[in-house]
């Protein structure tokens, strides 16, 4: 059963639409802070256009998930059907979809979600990621290893320990520098910086950066 994500905006979670969505299939998680995207498969912006700005609000929230590249599908579920230029403006700025409560087309709507994820779920854990610990290096799918170097592999090494969770820039830095007192932000910057030149296309999804706090290794490619 995949878990949606759903952002309520300024009003309380609603548990009609959680036990609609359980009816159809899916896991629902009100999400408050981007942190919590890695815990679900999709995001339902939930947008009440009887209330003041709320489309502007979906808008906002589209525009932020969008600059932090979050990798996973997101839709608005609206009231009432959104005007043409809403429904453009909404695409481009990153929606896979807009559905509208209680219309005739709900079902199938929520039916090609769900297809959706299990295109991504599938293609995703088609990816296998090892980690040589004696050789310091790391290979995709049986693909020739990719060396790094000791300080790019301790760190490659501390978030595969911790994947899934967001592990900060302090925590790698004492990790990395033990003994210094001052958290080496930017040296911890650089290094993820040379570790994913090093992965390239393939490992580009394989570190994801967690703005202000650090950074989380996607635990569904190990």
């Amino acid at each position: 059963m995949y878990t949606l994500g759903i952002i309520m905006l300024e009003y309380p979670f609603d548990l009609e639409m959680s036990e609609k969505l359980h009816s159809y299939g899916f896991k629902s998680k009100e999400i408050k802070q981007i942190d919590q995207l890695s815990e679900v498969d999709g995001i339902l912006i939930s947008v009440n256009q009887k209330m003041n700005n709320h489309t502007i609000k979906g808008l906002e929230w589209l525009t932020t998930l969008k600059k932090e590249k979050c990798g996973i599908p997101i839709w608005l579920y609206t009231d009432t059907p959104l005007t043409p230029i809403e429904r453009k403006l909404c695409l481009h700025l990153g929606a896979n979809g807009i559905l509208v409560k209680d219309s005739e087309e709900e079902e199938n709507d929520f039916i090609i979600m769900k297809n959706i994820l299990g295109c991504l779920v599938h293609q995703e854990s088609s990816t296998l990621v090892i980690l040589n610990k004696e050789a310091q290096s790391l290979s995709f799918n049986g693909q020739p290893e990719i060396s790094f170097t000791r300080l790019e592999f301790r760190a490659l090494s501390f978030l595969y320990d911790h994947a899934g969770e967001v592990v900060t820039y302090q925590e790698i830095s004492v990790h990395l520098w033990k003994g210094e007192q001052a958290v080496q932000q930017y040296r911890v910057a650089n290094i993820i910086f040379l570790i994913r030149k090093k992965l390239g296309e393939e490992g580009k999804n394989l570190i994801r950066t967690v703005r202000t706090k650090g950074f989380q290794l996607n635990k569904n490619l190990i």
